[in-house]
């Protein structure tokens, strides 16, 4: 096993992690699908360079998928949030 970490990895678990609580705070929904969308394009790109076989360490892979897993749940927060205060529905 090689120690080397994967690109990104912990900026990727990062912003996954922060998109979530951001996707609920009041009018911070779009940048919570950004931060989202950011950290699912460094995971893809973390993707691309372990396919490249340079041999990356399991912690730093496992924390790569797990802020991907927390991005996609963020986007999708975000994104749900966005449409509720769009809609005026939280306001009521």
């Amino acid at each position: 096993m090689d120690s080397r970490k994967l690109p990104l990895s912990t900026v990727t678990l990062v912003f996954g992690a922060l998109s979530v609580p951001l996707a609920f705070v009041r009018h911070l929904c779009v940048p919570a699908v950004i931060i989202a969308v950011m950290a699912i394009a460094f995971n893809g790109w973390g993707r691309w360079m372990l396919k490249r076989g340079r041999g990356y360490s399991n912690k730093s892979i496992r924390r790569s998928m797990l802020g991907f897993k927390l991005a996609i749940a963020g986007a999708a927060c975000g994104i749900t949030m966005w449409v509720l205060w769009a809609t005026n529905v939280l306001l009521r």
